[in-house]
This record gives C-alpha cells, sequence and structure tokens, in this order.
C-alpha cells in the first residue's frame, strides 16, 4: 500500500486536477481552501499570490463545477463528487462521439452523391431487421466478412440467427461465401460440412488482424453493411447503399479470397 502525507496528497491531487482540466490558479485556489477556509477571495489573493482577477475567475469556474460553496462569512471547498460526475459525463460523450465518426468511416473518401441510403442502426431489431434484410436481396452470392465469434453472440445474440440468414439466402437460391477472421466454437459450428452443402454455402478462416468487425454486401448488389462491436454494450451498425463501396468490398473480398491456399 503506497501511503502519502498531507502535503504529498495535495500534490498528487493537483496532478490529478490539472488533468482533468482546471487550470494551475484554479487548483491553487481550491488545494487553498483544502489547507484552510477562507473568509473572502481577498484572502485568497494575500494567500495564494495570485493577482487579484486569477482569483476571481478561478473561483467562478469552481463555483460553476460545484466544488466551492460560499456562505456569508467564509468560502469552503466542497467534495469533487460533482466534478467526478462531469468527467464521466464527459468521457460517455466522448466516447459516443468516437463510436459515432467510426460509422462514418467507411465514407469519408467517398462523393456524397456516390452514397444512395445510408443508415444508422443503434437498437438490436434494427439491426436484426436489416440483416435478414440483407439475407433477402437478389444476388448470386452473398458475401460475408470479418470476425464472426464475436459477431454472433455480440450481436445476433444466438447461432440459430445465422442458421436463419442461411436458410434464407437458400431459399432464394443464392450461395453464402464467408472469410472468417477469427476461430471458435461458432465458425467451427458454420463450416460443418453438410450444413456447407445443405446452404450452398462457403467458409473460411482468414488469418488477418480484423477484429471487432462483421461486413455483409454480395457480388452483385450496392447495398453494405457494416457491424461494430468494440464495446458490447454500444453494439451498432451503418447500412450502406453505394456501388463505389461495395465495388471496394469485393475487390478486397476477392484478393483476400484468392490468396486463401
Amino acid at each position: 500500500m503506497t501511503q502519502f502525507d498531507g502535503k504529498n496528497m495535495h500534490k498528487k491531487l493537483e496532478i490529478l486536477l490539472i488533468e482533468a482540466g482546471l487550470n494551475e490558479a484554479e487548483v491553487k485556489v481550491y488545494i487553498e481552501l483544502l489547507k484552510q477556509p477562507s473568509q473572502s477571495k481577498w484572502e485568497l489573493v494575500n494567500r495564494t499570490g495570485l493577482d487579484k482577477n486569477q482569483v476571481y475567475r478561478a473561483f467562478d469556474r469552481l463555483d460553476a463545477l460545484n466544488i466551492v460553496k460560499r456562505n456569508d462569512n467564509r468560502i469552503e471547498p466542497k467534495s469533487l463528487d460533482s466534478l467526478v460526475d462531469s468527467l464521466e459525463f464527459s468521457q460517455q460523450k466522448t466516447q459516443k462521439l468516437i463510436e459515432g465518426m467510426k460509422k462514418f468511416s467507411p465514407l469519408l473518401k467517398i462523393p456524397a452523391e456516390a452514397v444512395a441510403d445510408f443508415q444508422v442502426l443503434d437498437s438490436h431489431d434494427e439491426i436484426m431487421d436489416k440483416f435478414f434484410m440483407m439475407s433477402e436481396l437478389n444476388c448470386n452470392t452473398c458475401l460475408e466478412f470479418g470476425d464472426l465469434e464475436r459477431f454472433i453472440p455480440l450481436v445476433l445474440k444466438n447461432v440459430e440467427q445465422m442458421f436463419k440468414f442461411r436458410k434464407k439466402r437458400y431459399t432464394v437460391s443464392s450461395k453464402n461465401i464467408a472469410l472468417c477472421t477469427s476461430n471458435g466454437p461458432f465458425t467451427s459450428c458454420m463450416m460443418r460440412k453438410r450444413d456447407m452443402e445443405k446452404y450452398y454455402s462457403d467458409v473460411h478462416i482468414l488469418d488477418i488482424d480484423f477484429k471487432d468487425k462483421w461486413l455483409i454486401f454480395s457480388d452483385t448488389g450496392d447495398y453494405v453493411m457494416f457491424n461494430y462491436f468494440t464495446d458490447e454494450n454500444k453494439i451498432s451498425s451503418v447500412l450502406v447503399k453505394s456501388k463505389i463501396i461495395a465495388d471496394a468490398q469485393r475487390s478486397q473480398f476477392d484478393y483476400f479470397q484468392k490468396n486463401l491456399h
């Protein structure tokens, strides 16, 4: 166990507060109040050595963050709970922003007019609806690519959904080819010879780093479904209709398929 005396504890706290986004004046005022409450802002000017404007601005920011309070003749520090809550909210907001930006990554170099449809799917029902829509598209071969081991449990929830997808492809007389970048029980299940023959399927293991993504497209259609599942609590998918994007995915798929052996 690491132990700190009061002075070192304040030093560690100063570092954390700076990292949390407070400036040096705000940190200095807050630490000074921890040492001893103040009767006025002017007293803090004298105690900290900061100029009046710095102290007044620092107090206003600390007050806005709800980590100081002022009574009739006393300024006191409050707990950091509200600051922690604010940081947690900011982190969630930042993570949501990051996830949102990821959804646009396949489109960044594509002219807007080349995208006929773009849908962000945030709920499991929406994702499953479009997942089965992809199984019913009119094409010769449905192409799938990515991390099947995590796609099935995190997005589909169970392996039966993947078999249902295959059956739907079979009913429209379409083949199904998958290149899996992970291996495990779900992938092995999909690779059972009798099932692949029954449903016109062909599944291969591809030894490349392509984690937490599963793409669905076809040999002739323009729809591509991008499924992302880095964070199992923030599963999302994007459905795009674009010949440019579909052609790029087909080209990549063909390259890997030709170099399987």
